[in-house]
């Protein structure tokens, strides 16, 4: 167990300068089975004349997986981690320019910062939600967020009597 001196779990992902160089250096290990076992299949299923559909194919695998996880992990259903790997991410992957230099590394982690911070607050806004709303026990209220439909009223100024 203690043998894995020479593997190489990740590479200097903090000084990617693209988030396609960043999603490659994160974890080497899954990097290589997602570009092993669905990369290649999907190239090779399409006739090998288009790298963008695999690549597609890889974003989503990995945006439902970590989605999934959430799932599991939190309790509810709330797909923020979906809509930023799938659709922000993928964007970023294939929007912004793969350029060296420090600058396009201050972006990258401008943008990481952001979307940690982004689903920080959307999964407890979501949290909050789940615990202040009433439920209603139906299938669609497992997958709507809480969040978006719960209306909760703050206590007026009335109830709130200061005496200054």
């Amino acid at each position: 167990m203690l043998r894995f001196a020479d593997r190489m779990f990740y590479k200097d992902w903090w000084n990617s300068t693209s988030f396609a160089a960043y999603y490659r250096t994160w974890n080497i290990v899954v990097h290589d089975w997602l570009y092993a076992y669905i990369y290649k299949e999907v190239f090779a299923l399409i006739g090998e004349t288009n790298r963008v559909i695999p690549a597609i194919a890889v974003v989503l695998l990995s945006a439902t997986f970590h989605e999934y996880v959430m799932i599991f992990s939190l309790g509810f259903f709330y797909p923020v981690m979906f809509v930023l790997f799938a659709i922000v991410g993928m964007c970023f992957f294939f929007f912004l320019p793969r350029n060296k230099g420090v600058l396009y590394n201050i972006l990258v982690w401008a943008f990481l910062l952001i979307g940690v911070g982004l689903q920080s607050c959307f999964y407890f806004m979501e949290a909050y939600a789940r615990k202040s709303c009433p439920a209603n026990d139906t299938f669609w209220d497992k997958l709507v967020p809480r969040s978006i439909v719960c209306r909760v009223s703050l206590p007026s100024a009335k109830l709130l009597h200061l005496d200054l």
